[in-house]
């Protein structure tokens, strides 16, 4: 399962599939968590159903491509709801480096998995996995997913197309860096389409505007 097309599919699989079941069960996620758990299930079965669920390191540990809170493998400023690449040599007001983003949910790409070290796979050590990044000739990820979920039980935040705009400018820039293949927003909300559907007219706005994909799903 090689092509672009064909991860497309299977993303689209996975999102088409929790949108159903978040419509029947809207009041089900109390959190964001929640729908990521879900979505992380949902994730490794359709992979699995196509043997690529886990890959094996360089150094040969056996290890899922399906990941919570990667750590984006650029340094980035996301203070309140802006978004910036910092470069390696900027610093903070307080002096010291930027730290890293996380993404809310990943597949690795097998390629760069069974290519490098569990050490570098993982992401978590900046260090090893920093000088490695221009001579990839391949994307870290398959697929660099962001979720948003505002529940009923609070209203919706007067900053929420804010705090969508941020996690596009991420992925935007993930996949500007040639870091994935496939870059998602996904906004869950499980407030009905009457009270929502102002965020979702902004929402579909901000997508044209930044040329990235984002869905919107109410109850």
């Amino acid at each position: 399962m090689k092509s672009k097309s064909r991860w497309n599919d299977v993303k689209n699989k996975i999102i088409n599939e929790f949108q159903d079941i978040f419509r029947n069960y809207p009041q089900y996620y109390f959190s964001e968590h929640d729908v990521h758990s879900v979505l992380y299930h949902l994730t490794q079965e359709q992979l699995k159903q196509h043997g690529e669920n886990s890959q094996t390191t360089l150094d040969g540990f056996e290890t899922t491509v399906v990941h919570h809170e990667y750590p984006t493998p650029f340094r980035c400023d996301m203070q309140g709801y802006k978004f910036q690449h910092m470069g390696e040599e900027e610093r903070t007001s307080k002096g010291g480096l930027y730290k890293r983003g996380h993404y809310d949910l990943v597949i690795l790409n097998p390629d760069f998995v069974k290519n490098n070290t569990l050490d570098i796979v993982c992401g978590k050590n900046y260090k090893k996995l920093q000088p490695i990044l221009p001579k990839l000739s391949i994307p870290l990820l398959i697929w660099g997913c962001e979720i948003i979920y505002f529940p009923k039980i609070k209203k919706l935040p007067k900053s929420a197309i804010k705090i969508i705009e941020q996690d596009a400018l991420k992925i935007k820039e993930t996949k500007n860096g040639n870091f994935c293949k496939i870059g998602s927003i996904h906004v869950f909300t499980s407030h009905p389409h009457r009270l929502a559907a102002h965020l979702e007219q902004q929402t579909a706005q901000l997508a044209e505007r930044q040329q990235i994909e984002i869905t919107f799903t109410t109850a």
